[in-house]
Order: structure tokens, then C-alpha cells, then sequence
């Protein structure tokens, strides 16, 4: 009995050793697996961490990028308004001048165009002039200072101030607006860059 005993004791022995040694493997496995899954993880995590990252990087250079543009948009816009409201004041100048002002600026104008000797052509005035600016004494005594003729055509119905001359169907246009509006078109850009630069 002793010896059943003993073989008894001696295979229980063995068997706790083996399920130690056993349960010792399969702990040090459930770490190593549970290591190497946390390191995955983590891996995965920076990983994603980073994407997000740059994702953001790239929303906000996206985002910077437009309220750059939106505020680029706002101020052209606004020295646009601003342009046209130079504009309209220097419209609103010409439109105030008075007689000598007004007379000084056509005979500028009148002497400059490129008319042979002994030429006669057409001066119409807008019907918005006031009558008392381009006069019948006014007109003869700049024809006596210019090598071609001024005569009298019929006043032209528009909404801007200022003249026109023609020469049989050919028309040089001195309304103020349309001057105005041709500065604008040809000149704006230094204009701008006069009015805006610091």
C-alpha cells in the first residue's frame, strides 16, 4: 500500500509540476500575446493619431487658404466701390464746374484734336450744359484761336454732361461721363495702385 502510495504521491507530483510548468507557459504566452496586442494598438493608435493630424493640417490650409481668398474677394471688392465712388465724385466735380472751369476744359480739349487747317466740323453740346457755358461769343473767339472751324450743331440728348464733335458721321466724344468712364477702363490699375499702395 505504501508503494501505491508513494506512485500516487509521485504521479500527483509530477502532474502539479506539469500544470505549473503549464500554467507558467500558457501566463507567459497570455503576456507575450497581450504585449504584442498592445504594441499593435499603439502602433495603430500613432498610426491613426497621425492621419488625424495631417487630416487637420490639411483643413486648416484648406480653411486659410479660403479666408485668404474670401478676404482677397472683400477688399477688391471694396477698392472696386471705392474706385467707383472716386469716380462719381470726380463726375459729380466736372458736372459742379463753373462757366470758366467748364470753357477751359473744352478749349483743352478743342485744341488738341487733330483737324487740318480751314476744317470745319460740328461742336454739340449735351442738353444737360447749362446754356450760358458754351456761348455764341465763347465759340467765336476760340475759333480765332484754332486752325480749323467750330459751328454750332444741335444739342445731344444724353444723361452726361460735356460735348461731342463731328466730322460728317466721325465723333469725338468729350462727355464727361464717357471720359470718365475710358480713364476708368485704361487707367484704373494705377489708379488703384495710387490710391491703395502704402
Amino acid at each position: 500500500m505504501d508503494a501505491i502510495t508513494k506512485i500516487i504521491e509521485q504521479i500527483d507530483e509530477a502532474a502539479t509540476v506539469k500544470r505549473t510548468a503549464f500554467e507558467k507557459e500558457q501566463r507567459a504566452q497570455i503576456d507575450a500575446d497581450f504585449l504584442k496586442q498592445k504594441q499593435k494598438l499603439e502602433i495603430e493608435d500613432q498610426k491613426l493619431q497621425a492621419q488625424l493630424t495631417k487630416n487637420q493640417k490639411v483643413k486648416y490650409k484648406q480653411l486659410h487658404a479660403r479666408q485668404q481668398m474670401e478676404v482677397k474677394q472683400e477688399t477688391l471688392m471694396a477698392k472696386q466701390s471705392y474706385l467707383s465712388q472716386v469716380f462719381s465724385e470726380a463726375y459729380a466735380k466736372m458736372q459742379a464746374w463753373d462757366v470758366a472751369e467748364a470753357q477751359s476744359f473744352a478749349a483743352s480739349c478743342l485744341e488738341q484734336l487733330p483737324f487740318e487747317a480751314d476744317k470745319k466740323v460740328v461742336f454739340q453740346p449735351s442738353k444737360q450744359m447749362p446754356a450760358e457755358i458754351y456761348t455764341a461769343d465763347w465759340l467765336a473767339k476760340l475759333n480765332a484761336k484754332l486752325r480749323y472751324e467750330l459751328h454750332y450743331g444741335d444739342p445731344i440728348t444724353t444723361e452726361s454732361y460735356g460735348f461731342v464733335v463731328d466730322d460728317k458721321g466721325v465723333q469725338y466724344n468729350f462727355l464727361y461721363r464717357d471720359l470718365l468712364n475710358e480713364i476708368k477702363a485704361t487707367d484704373s490699375n494705377s489708379i488703384s495702385k495710387m490710391l491703395f499702395e502704402e
